[in-house]
C-alpha cells in the first residue's frame, strides 16, 4: 500500500516536471518568435520579450530537477526493472539530449543574442541575424525531442 501511494506521488511529480519543462519550452519558443517578429519590425517591445525569455529558464530548470528526481525514484521503486527495456533506454538518451542541446546551442546563442541586443555596436545587428536562425533550430530540436519522449512513453515498444 505504501509503495503504491509513493509510486503515485512520484508519478505526479514526474508529470509535473515534464509539464513544466515542455510548457516552458513552448512558452519560450512562442516568446522567441514574437521577439523575432518585433525585432524585424524594429519594435520597442522586443526588449521586454527578450527579458521574458531570460526569466523563463529557471522554471524549466525546476521542471528538469523534478523530472530527474522523480524518474530516479520511480525507477528505484520498480526495482530497476524498466532499465532493461529498449524503449526506456532510447527515452533516456533523448532526455540526455535535451540539456546537451540546451547547453551547446540554446544557452550559447541566447547569450550572444542578449549581449548583442543590449550593446550599441555596429556589429550587433549582424550577430543577432546569425543567432536567430540557430535559436530557431534549437527550439525545433527541443520540441522534436519532447515529441519523441512522449511517443516512447505511450507506445513502450520492445
Amino acid at each position: 500500500m505504501y509503495t503504491q501511494i509513493l509510486r503515485q506521488l512520484l508519478l505526479i511529480l514526474h508529470l509535473s516536471g515534464l509539464t513544466l519543462m515542455v510548457g516552458t519550452t513552448v512558452a519560450s519558443f512562442v516568446t522567441f518568435r514574437a521577439f523575432k517578429n518585433r525585432f524585424n519590425q524594429k519594435s520597442e517591445s522586443s526588449t521586454g520579450l527578450l527579458q521574458l525569455l531570460s526569466n523563463l529558464a529557471p522554471v524549466k530548470g525546476i521542471g528538469g530537477i523534478l523530472l530527474i528526481l522523480s524518474g530516479i525514484g520511480l525507477t528505484y521503486i520498480t526495482g530497476w526493472v524498466f532499465l532493461h527495456m529498449l524503449w526506456l533506454q532510447v527515452k533516456l538518451c533523448l532526455i540526455l539530449l535535451l540539456p546537451l542541446n540546451e547547453i551547446l546551442i540554446g544557452n550559447k546563442q541566447q547569450k550572444k543574442l542578449k549581449t548583442a541586443f543590449f550593446e550599441n555596436n555596429p556589429d550587433s545587428t549582424a550577430v543577432i541575424k546569425i543567432a536567430i536562425p540557430k535559436i530557431s533550430i534549437f527550439y525545433t530540436i527541443q520540441l522534436l525531442l519532447f515529441f519523441g519522449i512522449f511517443v516512447l512513453a505511450v507506445f513502450k515498444f520492445n
